[in-house]
């Protein structure tokens, strides 16, 4: 065998080890939250990154769904009361059903948020406290879907409170600047 078809197939192998890995983070009763057709795991994984919010309706349901899981499986349900515990499981669930997607983040497209991102960001991360505006942020990441109603509400929210701080004229975010500000303002973690 050739040295390069030996590195492509240890790249390979290796590549498989590591799906394997990811595959066996999560037990194998777990599938139908995998193929589910829902956004409420991504929209709590969404808002925890946000604001640790793991009180939000959208992980409210998500434990419930992960209890009925593994009721249904007929194994022993464990209660994820520890959120380090709960956030792992909905992070490995997010990755697990969004394999295939891939989220591009994209810059701010109308000079005026661009000239005023400071401001427009820091609003966005206030907003980010709001369950809905988290789930805006969910549906654009994993739905590639900026049109949903919490997209409508969020966009209305955020430009609310830009038009309440700024000066004539106020600022106004639109459509196309919702990802990338939303994206810049999820804190670091």
């Amino acid at each position: 065998m050739k040295p390069g078809l030996h590195i492509i197939a240890l790249v390979a192998l290796l590549g498989t080890a590591v799906n394997a890995a990811e595959d066996e983070a999560l037990p194998p009763y777990f599938a139908p939250l995998i193929a589910g057709k829902g956004n409420e795991i991504e929209a709590c994984y969404t808002a925890i990154l946000a604001r640790d919010g793991f009180d939000s309706p959208a992980c409210r349901s998500t434990r419930w769904l992960i209890l009925f899981t593994q009721k249904k499986a007929g194994v022993a349900a464990r209660d994820y009361q520890d959120n380090t515990g709960l956030k792992e499981v909905i992070s490995n669930l997010t990755q697990a059903r969004n394999r295939s997607r891939v989220y591009v983040q994209s810059p701010a497209q109308t000079q005026q948020v661009i000239d005023n991102i400071k401001t427009v960001v820091g609003v966005a991360r206030s907003e980010l406290k709001d369950d809905k505006v988290s789930h805006c942020l969910a549906d654009i990441r994993y739905k590639n879907d900026l049109t949903s109603l919490y997209c409508d509400y969020a966009l209305a929210v955020i430009n609310i409170t830009l038009s309440a701080l700024t000066e004539t004229p106020p600022i106004k975010m639109r459509r196309e600047d919702l990802a990338p500000v939303l994206e810049q303002a999820l804190p670091a973690k």
